[in-house]
């Protein structure tokens, strides 16, 4: 297989893919992929963090979080640090 680049518009594309996949699902994965973008958060674009925040708040009015006591919590908290990060990006500018 070829080497293939990718720049960082396409990193943050790929985490909203991840996240999406993960949406509804009560496995390990949401925590996995929220664990990665965490630990990355600055090669995220802004307008990637959007959407990703978006998509939570899709996700929170849906009620798509999964159990509550076990999937919900986690989601809470990623929505939260996204939110808090996009905050921090405003007070930055």
């Amino acid at each position: 297989m070829k080497n293939i680049r990718m720049d960082e518009n396409d990193f943050g594309l790929l985490c909203v893919c991840a996240i999406r996949y993960c949406q509804g699902r009560e496995t390990y994965m949401p925590s996995l992929v929220q664990g990665i973008v965490k630990s990355t958060i600055q090669h995220i674009s802004d307008a990637d963090l959007k959407i990703m925040l978006d998509d939570c708040d899709f996700q929170r009015r849906a009620n798509l979080y999964g159990n509550e006591r076990i999937d919900k919590p986690g989601w809470l908290n990623f929505e939260k640090f996204l939110k808090d990060e996009a905050e921090r990006r405003k007070k930055v500018v």
